[in-house]
């Protein structure tokens, strides 16, 4: 949700001032082309003023062009050229860049707005959706008719704020075996998902700090820091991952990283920099490490990467991992793992929540564990991965786009780079894409300091392409060259 101080608004009326923020933010790049604005009534809501000064905001950004509506899906921010002058115009509007809790970006290219509706493209390399037609639909119906044939009580009783214990023990098993984790089901908290929990984590640490996030990363991140109305600021990643040595240039105490397997890079952090983010954090009291293992599951060949919470020194380290990403996105349950101090604190502070995920879901997945299905499925879908990267790979090869492209591609994940060798702006390339019928992401627009980095090099999610589509798209590609 959009925040803005309303104390910062001077001698402006309540709606010129929201119009003015909601602006400057589209003209620096904050709200990029094709993101969705909050819904008047949740935004009124949201900032306990009139649903009519929301109307009155809308509207006038709506006639001069800042933004869309569509009928029965609401209002999107339009493609726009940027404003050279946004900063001064927020100074001479006394509007911090702060108003939203962040640092704001350099401004965005000028690129196509994202069309949420997938039907108009036939090949969509943007969506990094799970494989839900492998999901174990009679196993996990099975284990729900038990867990409700049995007549559990406890079933309709509340659960712990932290979540079910019999989870949490499932999960510091699982952690051990898989991540080399030793931790107690004390130190775990089960929620609705990553982002929910990501919250909060800034509620316990203090919307006060700085978080350090990495440049280029993924895009949602920032999103939640700044619907929590947390600050931030972007530290470069190399191929090796977060820079230390501009980490410690900056004034963040808290730093969120991917190590295993970075998105949208693909890169993998080795241990001398996950060693080094370590010292960091002991350097000063209050730093934290907060270690995003979204998908560490999915690596094709060798073991996996050691986690760094599970390295010595590790009582800095904050660990979230969920199952959405190895299960089904519509099983909303994540976890993080406190080190024991902030476990301690965490019970003491935010024991007013109530656990958010699915009292039902959590005994069924405690049960699919315990039972091995989780880690059956876990190798099944890796291979699954791992077949339908090679057979793009393949198509790639024997394309005739092939001589014209370079792939990075990091035996991980379910999503390459393919860097096309193209005169054309990555603004004109995926124009060209779209009108062709394919949905592009580049990976230029993942960089929040520096967007001209890394030009022409598409970001190719392949869980959710099928082989002929991925042909075609490649013939399209091909009048890019």
């Amino acid at each position: 949700m959009l925040t803005y101080d309303l104390e910062q608004r001077g001698d402006n009326t309540i709606y010129e001032y929201l119009y003015r923020c909601i602006k400057l933010d589209i003209l620096d790049g904050t709200l990029t082309a094709g993101s969705k604005l909050p819904s008047k009534r949740k935004f009124a809501k949201h900032h306990q003023v009139s649903l009519k000064t929301i109307e009155n905001a809308y509207e006038q950004l709506l006639t001069e062009g800042y933004i869309y509506s569509e009928e029965k899906r609401g209002y999107f921010v339009s493609p726009l050229e940027t404003d050279t002058g946004v900063r001064q115009a927020r100074h001479q509007n006394h509007i911090p860049f702060s108003v939203c809790g962040s640092k704001a970006p350099s401004p965005a290219p000028l690129l196509p707005a994202s069309d949420s509706k997938s039907s108009a493209f036939f090949a969509d390399f943007t969506s990094n959706q799970t494989a839900t037609e492998k999901f174990p639909y009679d196993t996990w119906a099975k284990l729900l008719r038990g867990i409700l044939s049995e007549g559990n009580r406890s079933l309709l009783e509340k659960l712990p704020f932290e979540g079910l214990y019999e989870l949490r023990v499932s999960i510091a098993k699982y952690l051990y075996g898989f991540r080399g984790m030793q931790v107690s089901p004390d130190q775990i908290v089960v929620g609705a998902g990553t982002e929910y929990l990501c919250g909060q984590l800034i509620s316990l640490l203090g919307r006060d700090l700085i978080y350090a996030l990495e440049d280029p990363g993924y895009r949602k991140t920032a999103q939640i820091y700044r619907t929590n109305g947390a600050s931030y600021e972007y530290i470069r990643v190399d191929e090796n991952g977060l820079c230390p040595d501009l980490l410690r240039e900056s004034p963040a105490s808290v730093v969120h990283v991917s190590p295993g397997h970075h998105f949208p890079t693909g890169s993998i952090m080795p241990v001398a920099r996950r060693q080094a983010l370590l010292e960091w954090a002991e350097e000063s009291a209050g730093r934290y490490i907060i270690e995003d293992d979204y998908d560490s599951e999915f690596r094709f060949s060798r073991r996996p990467i050691p986690a760094i919470q599970s390295l010595r020194h590790n009582h800095r380290v904050i660990y979230m991992n969920t199952f959405s990403k190895t299960l089904t996105p519509a099983i909303q349950i994540g976890y993080m793992v406190l080190p024991n101090k902030l476990a301690e604190r965490y019970l003491s502070a935010m024991s007013r929540y109530s656990c958010t995920a699915s009292t039902l879901e959590q005994h069924a997945l405690a049960a699919f564990m315990d039972n091995g299905y989780f880690e059956r499925h876990i190798h099944r879908m890796k291979k699954y991965y791992k077949a339908k990267r090679d057979c793009m790979l393949d198509v790639l090869e024997q394309s005739r786009l092939y001589p014209y492209v370079t792939i990075d591609e990091k035996d991980a994940g379910s999503h390459f780079l393919m860097h096309l060798h193209t005169p054309l702006s990555d603004t004109e390339l995926k124009w060209l894409a779209r009108e062709n019928g394919v949905r592009l992401d580049c990976l230029s627009e993942y960089y929040a300091e520096d967007k001209a980095q890394r030009a022409h090099t598409i970001i190719v999610n392949y869980s959710g392409l099928e082989e002929a589509d991925f042909r075609k798209a490649l013939d399209v590609l091909l009048l890019a060259v």
